[in-house]
């Protein structure tokens, strides 16, 4: 069965101000240097720091939640991997027919080390690359011995050097099954795995000159990817220190907005720590993003209650009006018009909607200067599909102070109502906000505490009916119909594990840092904290 991973992540800004930043220049932000696959591995999206491979999958189903979504099945695929087992086997066969005296500690050792996993994503965003660094004297030394009869090999091939301040390292392309070529890099006691040639090379067969760069400083220094998430870095959280992390993984901010990072500039990333305790820290830039521009408890008065998931959005609304300015659309909003914004923005997943049609709450006082101007100008370009976006009235018991706009073929909608601004594809979930602010549904901040210091809120048991149904959606495809009816074999009965958890709030430590840092964020819910 295809791997499912649930993560639960952010999705940045408003669609208007996504749509801009694609028309606008800040596309070079993308930085394609050249390689076959499209990816700059100067620049990770996500990092795996272990103290071993082969224990991370065991280890992580120590967190319950994952134990009980998850299931030991995680194990056993990484167990089985085809990937790993191919490397193994290849290994194998190699030192048997050139005879080779490579003893069975060196077969278990390759996946038994320290090691740095960067990942990056492929052109439908999933993390599909990956290269690998770590220390391996035992196997680099057997790289040596193979080397010298690459020549004479089917499966194993030299592909060139990269040169490093401590000399030369050879490149090896190893073929582990028809799909899948492997190269290995090593210098000294130091190995680098790429899980593709198209990481390093072009069009043209040649390598690129910043995968060259990237793949020499790993050679060279230690922790060179741990250094680039900065991981080492943690603010101090007011309760006992967890033990030292056996495990972190963190994600970039970029994967996890989906590529507009830059709209969340204090916003660098997320990281989940496990070993003998687990914890989760956020990474965020204080000169960018302070604790009073992150948190406002009043948008959690506007948010519907009961939702699958919501969580606070640290938007940089200075790029999202520079972006806006420069779109190509018509009419041009006035100057400066966003200017008035300067707090969070709540990103909401109902059940009763989808996956891609999450509704964005934030403020516009209605005292701003132009502010009907600006509402009616970010409609008209917004939502609109080639014709003029006209106010309209939904089901809401309107005020005066309503607005609300739609577009009437893909129903996105954007409303306005008291200081707050709502939109989403979804307009029957406009509606359901814009009810909850005149007190018509109760909200979440009426069922839960806590919103001072709340930057996320987990509700299962609809999430678990979300994610089945959009997992289902996702493999209807007729080439899918294999997992399609794995899907339905499995699933089932993890997301009822998953839907037996109390809602779940995170809460930001008290204990805040300056300057770029990760802090600590608790788990909290009605029966324990974590």
């Amino acid at each position: 069965m295809r791997r499912i991973w649930i993560v639960t992540g952010t999705v940045i800004t408003v669609a208007a101000a996504a749509v801009a930043y694609q028309l606008s220049k800040h596309w070079k932000d993308y930085h394609y240097v050249g390689t076959r696959l499209m990816v700059d591995i100067s620049q990770p999206d996500a990092l795996i720091r272990t103290t071993s491979l082969s224990r991370l999958p065991r280890d992580l189903l120590q967190v319950p939640i994952a134990k009980d979504v998850l299931t030991e099945d995680l194990a056993f695929y990484y167990e089985q991997n085809e990937d790993r087992l191919g490397l193994n086997g290849t290994v194998k066969r190699i030192a048997y027919e050139h005879d080779l005296d490579w003893q069975d500690k060196l077969y278990a050792s390759i996946f038994n080390e320290p090691a740095e996993v960067a990942f990056w994503r492929d052109g439908k965003g999933a993390l599909r690359h990956y290269a690998v660094v770590m220390r391996m004297g035992l196997f680099n030394k057997a790289l040596q011995e193979a080397a010298k009869v690459a020549m004479k090999d089917g499966q194993l091939k030299l592909a060139g050097d990269i040169s490093t301040s401590n000399g030369k390292a050879q490149i090896m392309a190893m073929e582990v099954n028809p799909r899948r070529t492997l190269l290995l890099i090593s210098q000294g006691d130091r190995l680098v795995v790429l899980s593709d040639p198209g990481l390093l090379f072009d069009d043209s067969n040649g390598i690129v000159s910043e995968a060259r760069a990237a793949v020499a400083k790993w050679l060279e220094h230690d922790g060179a990817l741990s250094l680039q998430f900065d991981l080492d870095n943690i603010a101090p959280a007011p309760a006992q220190a967890a033990g030292t992390a056996k495990h972190t993984m963190a994600i970039g901010a970029p994967t996890m907005a989906l590529g507009y990072g830059a709209f969340v500039s204090g916003f660098k990333g997320m990281r989940f720590d496990f070993g003998g305790n687990w914890s989760t820290s956020v990474w965020l830039d204080a000169k960018k993003t302070t604790s009073a521009q992150l948190l406002d408890p009043a948008l959690w008065t506007a948010a519907p209650a009961n939702p699958s998931a919501c969580i606070v959005v640290p938007i940089d609304w200075s790029m999202v009006n520079t972006v806006l300015k420069e779109a190509d659309a018509k009419p041009k909003l006035p100057d400066q018009a966003l200017a008035p914004l300067s707090g969070p923005g709540l990103a909401c997943w109902y059940r009763e909607s989808n996956l891609y049609s999450p509704v964005f709450i934030t403020k516009l006082p209605l005292n701003t200067a132009n502010r009907d101007a600006t509402l009616q100008a970010m409609a008209t370009w917004a939502i609109a599909s080639g014709e003029q976006a006209a106010p309209g009235k939904g089901t809401t018991k309107a005020k005066s102070d309503q607005k609300l706009w739609r577009n009437t073929k893909s129903m996105a909608t954007l409303a306005a109502s008291g200081d707050f601004v709502v939109f989403s594809p979804d307009g029957s979930l406009v509606e359901k906000v814009v009810d909850t602010i005149a007190r018509s549904n109760p909200s979440v901040a009426d069922q839960t505490s806590g919103a001072q210091s709340t930057l996320g809120l987990i509700t299962p048991r609809p999430l678990s009916e979300m994610a089945q149904r959009e997992i289902y959606a996702a493999l209807a495809k007729p080439e899918d119909a294999n997992f399609l009816e794995a899907a339905k074999t499995h699933l089932p009965a993890r997301m009822k594990a998953l839907a037996t958890y109390p809602p779940i709030r995170l809460e930001l430590s008290k204990t805040q840092a300056s300057g770029k840092a990760w802090q600590k964020v608790e788990w909290i819910s009605k029966e324990k904290s974590n």
